[in-house]
């Protein structure tokens, strides 16, 4: 047993290790609590990757004269950003190659016969797999994507929405929400969050309408309430309340984004006003195409609202 001064110092040294590493810890703590209410990247990439992603049923040589101009528009507005095209059979090499990893993202889009359901799914996921910026093939840029983002956002921004209609509270048609987001025009960091929330709510809602029609995936027969609740905008406002209140800690709504009229950033994501993607629509106080906050324009062809898609208006114009 020790005794004397050789105890008093092992007591000194034991003291003294206990007390750097209840430091290292703190200090580790602290940082830790510093950065709940910052944006961390460690889990998607950083800077965002300049890729402008777009989709069309077959080759872009085949599209009607007008969207090959908007094509050609996109990469003359943005002569930096790389911009890629998938076709259906590019977009099922795509999934096969990036979601390897991932059998239950691979057999639920190469499952899926609805060209609806694949074309909402295929968008999330290449923002899920690479990032960038997603856009229907039938909209117009109209300003740079370098400028979506204001001076004061583009360090902590990393992923951009937009609202699509506004019911200022009022109570919609049945099935639409009182504020929707768009998904004809998204922008995210690879690996984001949201856009894994977004894809794992949506096949868990394919599998579900699979399951209530007792059919396999690929005799799914979608209507457009199906369409917008399983993998259209509305999946898309839904998943991004619910990154956004699990990841504030507190209740984030509709409440929260009624009646924008500047871009508003809540923790990482960045939500714009309807104006920004909605343009031109005769409800929720839309701007027009010539409007400066208007960023891109979406031309609705809605050559998928037929059928068993059919489409039901949103609401009465102002």
């Amino acid at each position: 047993m020790l005794k004397g001064p050789k105890r008093l110092r092992v007591l000194v040294v034991a003291a003294t290790v206990i007390g750097i590493l209840f430091l290292l810890y703190h200090t580790s703590f602290l940082d830790q609590i510093k950065n709940l209410g910052q944006s961390s990247t460690s889990e998607f990439e950083k800077p965002a990757r300049r890729k402008i992603w777009q989709t069309t049923k077959l080759s872009p040589m085949s599209l009607e004269e007008r969207d090959r101009k908007n094509l050609q528009k996109w990469d003359e507005m943005n002569p930096t950003w790389r911009h890629e095209v998938l076709t259906d059979g590019g977009c099922d090499e795509y999934v096969r190659d990036r979601f390897a990893a991932r059998p239950d993202i691979v057999n639920v889009f190469t499952g899926l016969k609805d060209n609806i359901l694949r074309a909402d799914l295929i968008r999330y996921l290449v923002l899920l797999g690479d990032g960038g910026v997603y856009s229907d093939i039938d909209t117009e840029s109209l300003k740079p994507i370098d400028e979506w983002i204001p001076l004061e956002y583009k360090d902590v921004t990393n992923a951009v929405v937009g609202v699509e209609y506004d019911t200022f509270g009022q109570d919609p048609a049945p099935a639409l929400l009182i504020v929707q987001f768009v998904n004809w025009t998204i922008m995210s960091k690879s690996n984001h969050p949201l856009m894994d929330l977004t894809v794992r709510n949506a096949i868990r809602a394919i599998e579900a309408l699979a399951e209530k029609q007792q059919v396999p995936l690929g005799h799914i027969k979608a209507n457009f309430n199906d369409v917008l609740a399983s993998t259209g905008p509305a999946l898309l406002t839904r998943a991004t309340f619910e990154y956004l209140s699990e990841i504030t800690g507190s209740e984030i709504s509709w409440l929260n984004v009624t009646g924008l009229t500047a871009p508003k950033l809540i923790h990482d994501i960045l939500i714009l006003p309807v104006t920004a993607f909605g343009n031109g629509q005769r409800h929720s106080n839309a701007g027009t195409p010539e409007d400066p906050a208007a960023l891109v324009h979406h031309l609705f062809s809605g050559s998928w609202k037929t059928g068993s898609h059919a489409f039901k208006a949103m609401g009465p114009p102002d």
